[in-house]
């Protein structure tokens, strides 16, 4: 297996809602993982590989990498709930845009990995009174709709990205809802990016072939929107989606270079459409210290897309795919 590949550049990307930027700030550096290099083998259960401390693939030995923080990215398709609704363990909406950074601050590396929204993937199921019931491959996506659409939705989805990944560990999440996609924009005094889609259908001043400065609702449009779209697909979307977010991350990392405390001013804007398990302070604190870090290109998961039996898409990864992408990512050679 190659070592960990370090060439720069930028390509389409990533999924839906503009989302989790109050972090994603530091996380940019895209591009498409390279697809050369020998596979490893795949003798067995594949997750019983990664569930010990070291491994052995085509007879090397591999340990996890020391010093690794992982935070798992997520948009939410519905604004955020109120503090005194009623628990609903059901609707706490989708989790479309997925993204899990993985921050190595031995090599100094930001490694991440894209995860399709309509990846299927064991994800826990609660009944009507938040008891957990069984365990079922669906769409990861709707792991954030059973729970409570704040912490417990959140956990929820940070378990079935886990499954996902062969029992890698995802201990931090942050959320952003649907309407702090808005917030963020304002924020930052709006982005600008060219319209080479056919918005008309949801703001005909969105005019095709021209290059807009967006405002809030805007924003929201330009990431969010596909069904209303001339070509409705989840991966038209994420392309467009790319786009708005490489502009941003220009934005954000001018207005980090000089004033460390910009982040955190970011952080309170964002607060109220945020879910996180991670403080004001310790975000900061590892925004700073990882933004010099270099930037890996994007993974995104190869495998295939299908209409599942329900009527849905849905994407299988490939299982060899994902072993190597795990190897390469969460591991080192034993010396």
């Amino acid at each position: 297996m190659q070592g960990r590949r370090r060439r720069r550049g930028r390509g389409s990307v990533i999924a839906i809602c503009g989302l989790t930027m109050a972090i994603v700030l530091l996380f940019f550096g895209l591009d498409w993982l390279e697809r050369q290099g020998r596979k490893p083998e795949t003798r067995g259960d594949l997750r019983a590989r990664y569930v010990d401390e070291a491994i052995t693939i085509n007879g090397k030995s591999y340990r996890k990498r020391p010093s690794l923080t992982t935070i798992l990215l997520l948009g939410i398709d519905q604004p955020a709930r109120n503090s005194d609704e009623p628990d609903d363990y059901h609707s706490g909406g989708n989790a479309d845009f997925l993204r899990l950074i993985v921050i190595d601050s031995t090599e100094k590396t930001i490694s991440q990995i894209q995860i399709d929204r309509d990846t299927v993937a064991p994800v826990t199921v609660l009944n009507l009174i938040g008891e957990r019931t069984d365990t079922r491959p669906l769409q990861i996506a709707l792991s954030h709709s059973y729970g409570d659409g704040k912490k417990l939705s959140c956990e929820l989805t940070a378990e079935a990205v886990s499954r996902l990944l062969l029992d890698t560990p995802v201990p931090y999440y942050a959320a952003l809802n649907l309407d702090g996609i808005a917030a963020l924009n304002d924020f930052v005094g709006g982005v600008t990016v060219p319209i080479d889609d056919d918005f008309s259908s949801v703001d005909p001043t969105m005019i095709q072939g021209t290059a807009l400065r967006l405002t809030g609702k805007q924003a929201e449009y330009f990431v969010r929107s596909r069904t209303d779209m001339p070509i409705g697909t989840n991966e038209a979307r994420m392309a467009r989606q790319q786009v708005y977010l490489s502009r941003l991350s220009d934005i954000l990392r001018e207005k980090m270079k000089d004033d460390p405390d910009w982040f955190g001013a970011l952080f309170d804007a964002l607060r109220p459409y945020l879910v996180t398990n991670m403080t004001r302070s310790y975000l900061a604190d590892t925004a700073y210290r990882a933004r010099r870090n270099e930037h890996l290109p994007l993974i995104q998961l190869p495998g295939a897309h299908e209409i599942g039996v329900t009527g849905y898409m849905e994407f299988h990864p490939d299982e060899e795919a994902l072993s190597r992408i795990i190897t390469e990512v969460f591991y080192r050679p034993a010396e």
